[in-house]
């Protein structure tokens, strides 16, 4: 799924449509205020992002030619996208599907949740340097489409382990910003209490354990 976010992207990118793209995301931003502070969507703001972004970009968006029209029915249902030869394997049973379906209302799931870690982690940077964080603070930004797609390929119920550098991970598998950033500031909110730390994040009921 991380890689199917690549293919998405440099399919738009083919079309000539990455600038419209963009322009409408930032106008939308913008709007909304939030450049500068990390979000948690629920269901009902995660409804309002999408429809905002729906007019943001048909607000900014130009005349499209007929390619470009084609490239905005590409997704307007289930889609599969062939990974032949993307990947391989070392010493498995079995090996991956090499097709992957998804829908546009699972990539919005998706960017919205990377947009959120990517924006936690850049106030927790900014807050670490001002040295209102202390000790450890491993940073995950520049790497959200690899928790992003891991989550995304898993079930609540699998376990999942992972290193150090772990608080997007922690936020993809049932954390919230505030249970994050809290840990980050030692307080009781915290993912693990504030006994953790940057590094020893940990939430049981989601079966993730740092």
């Amino acid at each position: 799924l991380c890689r199917l976010f690549t293919i998405a992207t440099c399919y738009t990118s083919t079309l000539h449509t990455s600038h419209f793209i963009h322009s409408s995301i930032f106008v939308l931003l913008s709007r909304l205020s939030i450049l500068q502070h990390p979000i948690s969507l629920n269901r009902n703001q995660s409804t309002m992002l999408s429809s905002r972004l729906f007019r943001a970009a048909k607000a900014v968006a130009p005349r499209m030619t007929g390619q470009q029209a084609i490239g905005t029915r590409f997704m307007s249902s289930d889609t599969t996208f062939d990974l032949s030869g993307s990947f391989e394997t070392y010493l498995l049973d079995t090996k991956p599907e090499e097709t992957v379906t998804t829908t546009k209302e699972e990539l919005m799931e998706m960017f919205e949740l990377m947009y959120t870690m990517r924006r936690m982690e850049i106030t927790c940077d900014n807050e670490y340097k001002a040295r209102n964080i202390r000790g450890f603070c491993h940073l995950y930004d520049g790497q959200e489409a690899v928790a992003t797609g891991i989550q995304f390929a898993l079930e609540q119920a699998d376990s999942w382990i992972t290193s150090y550098r772990c608080h997007c991970v922690a936020l993809a598998r049932g954390g919230s910003v505030a249970s994050v950033v809290g840990e980050l500031f030692g307080n009781s909110i915290g993912l693990s209490q504030a006994k953790g730390g940057s590094m020893h994040f940990y939430n049981k009921e989601h079966n993730f354990y740092g």
